[in-house]
């Protein structure tokens, strides 16, 4: 019954902060945003049966994010730039997350192609614009921040995690949306598309907590020698 409600909190804290949003109310977004983000962190310490060493990582990867989330509530290019960080952390430690359900096959191999040339067209689209734009001394954090999130989604698929998977991908559209919205060119509720896109890969990536423990019986149950 809780999780029920934890999860209606949840939904009910990220319209809140779209309200918030719309109505430029920053003492709600300041409360709204993180704690959006804190209320999954809650969520996913309730989820028992669980690989420790994936949920524990899963856990490290929200806080991290809602500290990067305070971060780019803040104006100016120094707090964009320790909230890139903190995502970028936060990436770091969703890979060690889904390295420890890695079950690598050369045909993942193949998965490196789409990714690959989507992060190409998007840093080609974004550097042009961060250069004419007078930001180019954003250019490396972001270039960083791009490889590293590709790496992530390649690690998702690794783990054959399709909720995983998902999350990584639609976490990668977010930002992709953010970083555009923000350097090259304005996109109409852009806001809004990135917060919305931004929980629910996020919890996404919580939710996949539970399926970790399934996985792991799955695979030995399949391996087994008996």
């Amino acid at each position: 019954m809780y999780r029920k409600l934890l999860i209606v909190a949840i939904i009910f804290s990220g319209l809140g902060y779209l309200f918030a949003l719309s109505g430029e109310n920053m003492t709600m977004r300041w409360i709204l945003k993180p704690g959006t983000i804190i209320l999954m962190i809650v969520l996913a310490a309730t989820m028992r049966n669980a690989a420790k060493p994936y949920k524990n990582l899963i856990i490290a990867g929200l806080f991290l994010s809602a500290i990067g989330d305070s971060f780019l509530l803040l104006s100016g290019n120094q707090w964009f730039t320790f909230g890139l960080v903190a995502f970028l952390v936060a990436h770091l430690a969703y890979v060690a997350a889904f390295a420890t359900r890695w079950r690598f096959s050369p045909f993942h191999l193949l998965a490196l192609i789409p990714i690959m040339a989507y992060s190409f067209l998007l840093l080609r689209g974004l550097q042009e614009g961060m250069l004419a734009g007078g930001n180019a001394g954003l250019w490396i954090p972001v270039l960083v921040y791009v490889i590293v999130i590709s790496m992530m989604i390649w690690s998702a698929v690794i783990s054959r995690s399709w909720i995983a998977i998902a999350g990584a991908i639609i976490f990668f559209m977010s930002d992709s949306l953010l970083a555009w919205n923000m350097f090259v060119s304005s996109v109409p509720w852009a806001g809004y598309g990135v917060m919305i896109s931004y929980y629910l890969a996020q919890f996404l990536l919580a939710a996949s907590i539970e399926e970790s423990k399934r996985s792991v019986i799955s695979y030995a149950n399949h391996h087994s020698p008996v």
